[in-house]
């Protein structure tokens, strides 16, 4: 439970308040002045202080300011109150970081009580860490919701499915093998009645052909007598 210091100077008021924030269940350390108030601010670590402002050796303004300059104890919740009422007063309590200022003859019992509890719930809130999200890598694939998982105690909790990917490769198309190119019809026809003609009209394929001169055998010429 929360830890109360109660700073009076007054014993049968410290004993009325101290009971009262007890029984709401608050542990309560007490100091009877501003010195002993603040040695026990810096050993008990109290979660929220409640201060008269007129006492010995220290007084609860000046406390205060000290309270608000000492790294342990800057950020603790203070509640002044005191039977000082007057303006002046009031805004120089909360110039030096009073969280309440509370005069005496204004509030109850059951008051001080709310303010203890709105002021610790404040107190909770921000030690209370917030959740943070993670971070999605933009290039992973989206997780979808697909499956309904039921606790022990009969809760459902959502789990979370990554789809698996399957890579498809493309059909292979049979190459077939290249033959070369071959003439148009027409082209082939034509040929072949050029070759049929030339075989059918040459003298040399037929046989015929000029005839070449037979060679003649020397003829013998008559030695010239000496």
């Amino acid at each position: 439970m929360a830890k109360i210091l109660l700073v009076e100077d007054d014993s049968n008021l410290r004993e009325i308040y101290g009971a009262r924030l007890e029984a709401e269940g608050y542990t309560i350390v007490a100091a009877s002045d501003g010195e002993e108030a603040l040695a026990s601010a810096v050993r008990e670590r109290p979660d929220l202080i409640i201060s008269d402002v007129m006492m010995p050796k220290i007084s609860g303004f000046d406390m205060l300011d000290i309270l608000r300059t000492t790294p342990e104890t800057k950020n603790v919740k203070v509640i002044v109150m005191t039977a000082l009422s007057q303006e002046e007063d009031r805004r120089r309590g909360e110039e030096l970081g009073a969280d309440r200022y509370v005069v005496k003859s204004q509030v109850t019992l059951d008051d001080v009580v709310g303010m203890v509890r709105e002021l610790l719930a404040e107190t909770s809130a921000l030690a209370t860490p917030q959740p943070t999200l993670p971070i999605q890598d933009p290039t992973a694939p989206a997780v979808s919701v697909s499956q309904q998982q039921v606790a022990s105690d009969g809760s459902a909790s959502l789990v979370a499915t990554t789809p698996t990917l399957v890579t498809q490769e493309p059909p292979s198309v049979p190459v077939a093998p290249q033959s070369p190119p071959t003439p148009p019809v027409s082209t082939q026809t034509s040929l072949n009645n050029e070759v049929e003609q030339f075989v059918a009209t040459s003298p040399l394929m037929n046989g015929a052909g000029p005839e070449l001169p037979t060679a003649q055998p020397p003829s013998e010429t008559p030695q010239q007598q000496s």
